[in-house]
């Protein structure tokens, strides 16, 4: 790296010395006809995207924002809006099922809001991360870039707020997955929202303006994140980070992060049932009748049941029904949210490794560790349903349905170094997928970070053309000028 910094700047020092007369508002890289988008990126660390909120929620005005604020944006944008943020305010109203029938009220010229029943399928994908394909998890940069251009978003200048319809823990976990994968992809955390209550209640409870109709509008514009030069890909765990921080760093792994010179926590953001290992927490849906005859598959299923249960060494416990209000599904106060934190025993300053049952499940107690109480926080976003299906199954008869038949594989979980409470599933409910030889011992699970980081900095072309009406004149393909 050093190498190519050095290499740079002595380009730019000759051109310098034998281009003169270069006309000033000639990018000297550009001239070279150079991409340095890898250089402009900025790397983000956990700590630098975390968001510690005020202990009165009303003023906040990013991260967990409620409806006196969100009521006063809507009202006057142009003159409410939070300092440094120069775009237009763009609302989701999330509902996995049904509608409440009411819609945010917007002009359609600085205020636009969208009912989107399928968040789920717009802001997730089914990755392999080159062990385990999982389903649910951070979607490929098409994918936002997609959304962003199809809602007219601009990436550098909007603010985004997520908002539950009606009160529900999958509308809720699907705002604070939304919000989370959209700071992945590099947005910025001051102009990300997530709205405390839902639009149903607080429409009943006069604190916001709905209408009860929806006409599509949108800004007629939209970008990607690339040209942000972000990098927030560091808030994805990977099972291989993980491993490799539960084994001291004593692993053969490859492309892993060190350790964290503060040192780790691991909280287990599931129901108790299932952090003691006495609840079946991966089983949902009813596709597969008989789970038994899903065979040759490589993919994690979300309507089976994992080989075992039990939680990740060393764990400790945050429940996420302790965080929010049963009813309303409004979270809790600061500080009943910084004592249930207190109550696993973490120690401040450390960095937290957290998992729940999958992604969006494990985002909203993420929610609340990084962009609440602001702590350094990292989401291992395939969370147990990849974790508890790497155990090792050898039934008396037939094919093994378990993902992991060599007992000394990589990454097999179910073992004592490496997760506790262990109790296995029936056969009988366990998919009948089996990774081939190779991936149990493959040493990287970094798959899907390193295709990111790729897209982030793919080609800038498009981003050098952009804001100044095309190329500037009279430099020609002359490096200099003329």
């Amino acid at each position: 790296m050093k190498l190519k910094y050095l290499t740079l700047i002595s380009l730019i020092f000759i051109q310098l010395i034998g281009c003169k007369g270069l006309p000033e508002y000639l990018f000297l890289p550009q001239s070279f006809k150079l991409d340095l988008t890898p250089f402009l990126f900025r790397v983000y660390s956990p700590a630098e995207l975390a968001t510690l909120s005020n202990s009165d929620f009303n003023l906040n005005d990013s991260g967990l924002i409620t409806s006196t604020k969100f009521s006063r944006f809507l009202s006057n944008w142009s003159n409410n809006r939070p300092a440094g943020v120069s775009g237009n305010l763009v609302i989701f109203q999330v509902q996995t099922s049904g509608s409440s029938g009411r819609y945010v009220f917007f002009d359609g010229k600085q205020t636009f809001a969208y009912p989107i029943a399928n968040l789920p399928e717009v802001l997730a994908d089914t990755r392999d991360d080159g062990v385990l394909a999982v389903d649910g998890i951070v979607p490929k940069g098409k994918k936002i870039t997609d959304l962003l251009t199809n809602y007219g978003i601009d990436p550098a200048i909007d603010y985004v707020v997520f908002a539950q319809d009606t009160s529900s823990l999958a509308n809720l976990s699907s705002a604070t997955f939304a919000y989370y994968t959209l700071l992945y992809w590099g947005y910025p955390k001051e102009r990300l929202a997530v709205l405390n209550g839902s639009i149903a209640d607080l429409t009943a409870s006069n604190a916001i303006f709905t209408t009860p109709s929806f006409t599509y509008t949108n800004s007629n514009r939209g970008n990607g994140t690339k040209t942000l030069y972000r990098d927030h890909t560091v808030l994805q765990l990977t099972i291989g980070d993980l491993i490799h921080a539960i084994k001291n760093g004593n692993t053969n792994f490859e492309e892993v992060d060190p350790l964290p010179l503060e040192g780790f926590y691991i909280i287990d953001g599931r129901p108790n049932a299932a952090y003691t290992g006495t609840a079946n927490s991966t089983a949902s849906g009813s596709k597969y009748a008989n789970c038994t005859t899903k065979t040759n598959s490589t993919f994690v299923s979300n309507t089976c049941l994992v080989t075992y249960e039990g939680r990740i060494k060393s764990a400790s416990n945050l429940v996420p029904t302790d965080l929010y209000d049963g009813t309303t599904f409004q979270f809790k106060s600061f500080t009943q949210l910084q004592t249930y934190l207190n109550n696993t025993g973490y120690q401040s300053g450390k960095q937290i490794y957290v998992y729940g049952e999958d992604a969006t499940k494990g985002s909203l107690v993420w929610f609340i560790l990084h962009q609440v109480l602001g702590k350094p926080t990292r989401l291992y976003e395939g969370g147990w349903r990849q974790y508890g299906a790497l155990g090792l199954r050898t039934p008396a008869s037939g094919s093994s349905p378990s993902a992991i038949s060599q007992p000394a594989s990589y990454w097999r979980t179910d073992i004592a170094t490496l997760s506790e409470s262990n109790t296995a599933n029936a056969d009988a409910n366990v998919p009948n997928y089996q990774l081939d030889v190779a991936r149990q011992f493959i040493k990287s699970a970094n798959k899907i970070r390193v295709e990111d980081k790729s897209f982030l900095r793919g080609s800038s072309s498009a981003a050098a053309a952009s804001g100044g009406g095309g190329a500037p004149s009279g430099g020609g393909g002359n490096a200099c000028g003329g």
